[in-house]
């Protein structure tokens, strides 16, 4: 993907003095958070490229990246190189074969996508420069407080941000958070949800995590009315369909949590 004003010979030299020289590209259509999106093949290796103009509203998210990544690289693809200029600011990662999760129900990638979870949960985020969990949402919670931790979160559980191959690689870390652990599954929830899963099915996935069931008394209702708000205005503000179908997930997680388990799902329980 090349969007914008952007364009190939902008960026090839710029690239190249990292690879060596390029033999073939290949332009990537899903990525909402870059202007430059290819897969360059050289001889022997490729490199999965992602960037931004420097003078992009959103460049900052390429130092967030280069500051986590190592710190993931057990659950990530690697940054091999970043490379910037006066116009261009570019990361090189290595290049994991794969396809985006599925996260409709019967899946058999959910299971993978819980255990990169499980293994992100045992990250505590040292002190770098991350958005706090409860600053990120106060404007949405009268309780910022049940909020805040101290694990390292990546909150957006897009199934275009996860790979799957024969495991699950958890990618595009431009919004992590420093917060409670459970927020994480939660984020998750509304994702499956959104994917075709009842609240109670989505729940039954996310309830795998420890820290799911160790959350306080109340947060997940109230991050659900966190999330239901939170989408209610992005959606407001957008005309794609993607978040009109988060809006109406995070609304129906909010009602379950609303109105407590059904009898069935206790007799389930």
């Amino acid at each position: 993907m090349i969007t914008g004003k952007a364009s190939w010979e902008d960026v090839r030299d710029l690239i190249e003095k990292e690879t060596g020289p390029i033999r073939a590209v290949t332009e990537l259509s899903e990525g909402r958070n870059s202007e430059i999106s290819v897969i360059v093949h050289t001889d022997g290796d490729a490199t999965f490229v992602k960037g931004r103009r420097t003078d992009h509203p959103q460049a900052w998210t390429q130092e967030r990246e280069r500051i986590i990544n190592p710190l993931v690289r057990h659950i990530s693809p690697a940054l091999k190189w970043s490379s910037v200029n006066a116009d261009w600011d570019l990361l090189g990662f290595e290049y994991v074969p794969g396809v985006h999760a599925d996260y409709s129900p019967g899946s058999r990638d959910i299971p993978k996508v819980i255990s990169t979870l499980l293994q992100l949960q045992e990250i505590t985020c040292p002190d770098i420069a991350v958005k706090q969990a409860g600053h990120r949402w106060t404007s949405y919670t009268g309780t910022p407080e049940l909020l805040a931790g101290t694990c390292l979160l990546h909150t957006d559980w897009s199934p275009g941000n996860v790979l799957v191959g024969g495991r699950a690689y958890l990618v595009d870390w431009a919004w992590p958070t420093r917060g409670a652990a459970w927020i994480d599954p939660a984020c998750l929830a509304v994702w499956l949800i959104a994917s075709g899963h009842s609240p109670h099915s989505a729940e039954s996935w996310t309830a795998r995590i420890p820290s799911w069931q160790n959350a306080p008394a109340g947060a997940l209702d109230e991050f659900a009315r966190v999330q239901a708000l939170m989408w209610a205005g992005i959606a407001a503000g957008s005309s794609e369909p993607w978040t009109k179908n988060l809006a109406r997930a995070s609304r129906q997680w909010a009602a379950h949590r609303e109105a407590g388990p059904s009898p069935e799902e206790n007799r389930d329980e």
